[in-house]
């Protein structure tokens, strides 16, 4: 099955909460990139991190982002 990466989140924390959130939505979200920020302390790891889902779930996973997104700037 194919993937596609759909969200490149701020933090590894942000990663695990959003993977989760989109697996109570039914989902099957990924964490990629995770084990690679360890080396890198707490600075921030932009690109080594993101999220994926199947080919076959990623409007609906598109949509509960920006969903999360226009929630979280308000």
């Amino acid at each position: 099955m194919s993937r596609i990466k759909v969200y490149e989140p701020a933090t590894l924390i942000e990663a695990h909460l959003l993977r989760g959130m989109l697996q109570q939505f039914g989902i099957e979200a990924e964490v990629h990139g995770d084990t690679l920020v360890g080396g890198m302390g707490e600075l921030p790891a932009a690109g080594l991190v993101f999220i994926s889902v199947p080919n076959t779930q990623k409007q609906e996973a598109f949509q509960i982002l920006h969903d999360y997104e226009s929630s979280a700037s308000c």
